[in-house]
């Protein structure tokens, strides 16, 4: 014993050996059922009258919910114990007729409620104050194990119903930003990676790297040289589950990585991308890996959200396209909700298609992996162009220039269009005549290769998303005949209506400038009032 605490009693210490077992014992108990912090408490109060001689007991503290709660046994007359319990008057003091005696209940030095015990009369002398008071130490000394289990567990849990409101955040960069900025509140982590897989492009990978919780290095931002090396030499192979070269990339030996995983394909796990952290040599405690055991649970579930959403886009836009799109939480009202604009027009199409398939190439299997090698580099120069792919019909390829954004001018969507329409002429031309099927095509058909015949127009239209599985595409008069358009093209033609060709001719671009058409030609096509009205482009 120190000057300052007095030699105890071997029957005071008896006492408390046999309160601090009876406690420990209905503790355990409560443990073994299960039972949630109220339902602990009223076990362990009859437990603390018996054992203490008090006539009521008290603890204010924190829930489950982290809500603070006040909860009681006996009779402490007309004033409300919880009020006492607040107000960090400890120690023994009168209280109605009897005496209270208080402390604060504490997990790792952080004040988390106080335990009062109520006994009749007056005990306020010094001696039995004292004595008193370690009864009290004795419960609270037992309440702090379990108010720091409950207290971890609760906090945790309202930790991890943040970061899955901020993950929820429709723009997915800004979301995870925040959650690693909430979680490096609660814990140091000098390092966090998250690498992720591209939704649409398979074998790109997207970084984001913070330290302490802020934004350092992204691949759509501030770059990480040696991880863009690392990338470029390895690709996907770094998010697999027993690859280490990240470690080595950042200089990390000790890191803990996690996986993200979305359920099973067709060959097996299905890997979205690595999560990892590093703690500059001191490790990381229990409750951090658990931390982080459950944000790569949680984080994998918004991936998946993100990549749906991602997949959807990337039937009609470019990746750049997309990424606009997406810094927007908004951006389904504002962009894609349909609306009446100018738009230019593309149906590109290949000639002699039924024939090529009837005496070419003659199988399903094969028809669809030709038309798929032609649409694939057709819809990506639609994207170059900033154009959106439509949709296909057949072997029919339809593109619109304008929108989302419709940011362009009249004379810029009719632009885009013919130099998307130039350039799927030059590509079907020249690179698809390499094609296997092509030289057959050739050999059989007497065709000197494959052709495409293109319409292009500029004309109002009703785009947005539109029907059950929303997809992005446009309404209007013009369409249909833009399509008419499209089938009066003979091999490698493509024809301009006359409106995109007088917006063009206001434009000062060198190529523009250089375009070379036929003569004017009116057309009457079937359930079309007026003729239409075309150029050929030489």
């Amino acid at each position: 014993m120190t000057e300052d605490q007095p030699e105890l009693s071997r029957e005071e210490l008896q006492m408390l050996r046999n309160l601090s077992r009876a406690i420990d014992d209905a503790l355990e108990e409560s443990l073994k059922s299960r039972e949630n912090l109220e339902q602990t408490l009223k076990r362990l109060f009859p437990v603390l009258l018996k054992h203490t001689g008090a006539v009521g007991a008290a603890v204010t503290t924190q829930d489950e919910e982290l809500a603070t709660q006040t909860w009681h046994l006996g009779d402490f007359g007309d004033t409300f114990p919880g009020t006492a319990l607040t107000e960090n008057n400890w120690g023994a003091r009168r209280f109605s007729s009897g005496t209270l005696v208080s402390q604060a209940l504490d997990v790792v030095g952080l004040k988390v409620g106080a335990i009062g015990l109520l006994f009749d009369g007056d005990q306020t002398a010094p001696e039995t104050a004292a004595r008193l008071a370690r009864l009290v130490e004795t419960a609270a000394e037992e309440l702090d194990t379990v108010l720091a289990s409950v207290h971890t567990a609760s906090e945790k849990h309202q930790l991890l119903v943040t970061i899955n409101h901020l993950l929820s955040n429709r723009v997915f960069e800004a979301g995870m930003d925040q959650a690693v900025r909430a979680l490096c509140e609660k814990v140091k982590l000098p390092g966090f990676m998250l690498l992720y897989r591209d939704a649409v492009v398979s074998s790109s990978l997207h970084y984001r790297i913070y330290k302490y919780g802020q934004l350092e290095h992204a691949s759509n931002g501030t770059r990480h040289g040696p991880l863009d090396n690392a990338i470029r030499a390895h690709g996907p192979k770094l998010i697999a589950p027993s690859d280490l070269t990240l470690r080595n990339v950042l200089g990390s030996a000790r890191a803990v990585e996690a996986v993200l995983i979305s359920g099973v394909s067709e060959n097996g796990a299905n890997t979205l991308g690595k999560i990892m952290v590093w703690s500059g040599g001191e490790g990381f405690s229990a409750f951090t890996m658990d931390l982080l055991r459950l944000l790569a649970s949680t984080l994998s579930q918004r991936l998946i959200d993100y990549n749906r959403e991602r997949i959807h886009l990337s039937q009609f836009f470019s990746a750049a396209v997309m990424d606009d799109l997406l810094k927007d939480p908004d951006y389904e009202r504002r962009y894609l909700q349909p609306r009446a604009e100018e738009v230019g027009i593309l149906f590109a199409d290949i000639n002699g298609f039924t024939r090529i398939c009837e005496q070419v190439l003659e199988r399903p299997e094969r028809i669809g992996k030709f038309v798929d090698d032609w649409s694939d580099e057709a819809v990506a120069i639609l994207h170059r162009h900033g154009g959106v792919f439509d949709k296909m019909v057949g072997d029919c390829v339809i593109g619109l220039f304008g929108p989302p954004f419709f940011r362009s001018t009249r004379g810029q969507r009719a632009a885009e269009a013919v130099r998307a329409a130039i350039d799927i002429q030059n590509f079907t031309r020249e690179k698809m005549s390499a094609h296997p099927e092509v030289s057959r095509l050739s050999e059989l058909l007497k065709l000197p290769g494959l052709g495409v015949a293109i319409g292009v127009n500029l004309a109002p239209a009703f785009c947005g998303l539109f029907g059950p599985n929303r997809q992005y595409t446009g309404f209007s008069t013009g369409m249909n005949q833009t399509a008419r358009l499209q089938s009066l093209g003979g091999f490698r033609e493509t024809l301009v209506m006359e409106s995109a060709k007088q917006a063009i001719e206001g434009m000062d671009a060198p190529d523009l400038k250089a375009l070379k058409y036929g003569p004017l030609t009116e057309t009457p096509v079937k359930n079309v009032a007026m003729p239409l009205r075309h150029f050929k482009l030489l």
